[in-house]
């Protein structure tokens, strides 16, 4: 359980990566790597309270408002400062919609802390993959908040990855059709957005490709088990990254 004197960090795991049983593996890999930077780490467990976002991007406001004074009032009394998100929906609401928080408040996305970590040495990815890797980038990690780079300095520093880009990347890059409420449409098999970056990945020559956001990997997933001629494997970059630490498949568990 966390505790602000010992330590680094609050790793926030977030409602999908709770009970989504693929997104739960991100969380799993995300520890693993955290353990094996040494990061002194803690969670609520059943204390953690939800974001709100999903409020929020579906227009209810006054709602997002009420839930946001909760979890707001759980962070100060746990004495939060540095928060490490696993979903970038989490990372953008704490990051502009919560205000008077602690002064120590800085929340992070999971690629953020650990394109860090191995600025710092802390973190080193030292097995080689040999894969030809695209990646996906989250909406609300780079279009709403800037962040392209840190997914592709973590998936640039496994030794043997080939990182490509697929048609539309970057300030261009396609939504996987999760986001702004849609998580929860149930939109037709051949007119989901993920079908098309999928093609795109396969268009890219891709092995893999990678998210950084549980709606993205389970919606790219989704599409690529109607998509068996595209050949290319979903996954998550925290996964890539410990299977460059232990040299093997674990990533995938």
């Amino acid at each position: 359980p966390f505790d602000p004197a010992r330590h680094e960090v609050l790793l926030y795991v977030g409602c999908t990566s709770s009970y989504d049983r693929r997104a739960q593996k991100i969380a799993r890999s995300l520890a693993s790597l955290l353990r094996t930077a040494g990061v002194q780490f803690g969670y609520l467990g059943d204390e953690e309270p939800c974001c709100g976002e999903a409020a929020l991007s579906t227009g209810h406001r006054p709602y997002f408002e009420e839930i946001a004074a909760q979890t707001g009032q759980v962070f100060k009394d746990k004495g939060v400062g540095r928060l490490v998100t696993l979903s970038p929906h989490c990372y953008d609401v704490f990051k502009n919609h919560y205000t008077d928080l602690s002064p120590d408040w800085q929340p992070l996305h999971y690629t953020q802390y650990l394109a860090e970590l191995l600025e710092q040495g802390r973190l080193a990815l030292t097995h080689p993959l040999n894969l030809r890797v695209t990646f996906q980038d989250p909406c609300y990690l780079g279009r709403l908040n800037g962040e392209y780079e840190a997914p592709r300095r973590i998936l640039s520093a496994i030794p043997g990855v080939e990182l490509v880009e697929m048609e539309d990347s970057h300030q261009e890059a396609l939504c996987c059709g999760g986001g702004g409420g849609r998580m929860w449409l149930e939109t037709p098999a051949g007119e989901r957005f993920s079908d098309l970056r999928v093609r795109q990945a396969a268009d890219a020559e891709a092995g893999i490709l990678a998210a950084a956001c549980p709606f993205c990997l389970v919606c790219l997933e989704d599409s690529a088990k109607l998509m068996p001629a595209a050949e290319i494997e979903i996954m998550d970059v925290s996964e890539l990254a410990v299977m460059a630490v232990e040299g093997s498949s674990s990533g995938r568990r």
